[in-house]
């Protein structure tokens, strides 16, 4: 069961470790960010998305 990491960075400046795991069924899903409600992503099988948010918009604006 593979696992892939990356970082996704929303439109508000919050920021998301995203893994894939793969799961026995089928899933439909999607992600919102939790700070401005923006679509992350969508997804439909049976490798699915685990979002952890490392960054929030307020960390973005301190570094500015």
């Amino acid at each position: 069961m593979g696992l892939r990491h990356l970082t996704v960075q929303c439109q508000c400046g919050a920021a998301y470790e995203r893994r894939e795991v793969r799961i026995p069924i089928r899933d439909i899903g999607s992600f919102d960010c939790t700070d401005c409600g923006a679509r992350i992503e969508i997804w439909s099988g049976k490798m699915v998305p685990l979002f952890v948010r490392v960054k929030t918009p307020e960390d973005t604006r301190r570094r500015a």
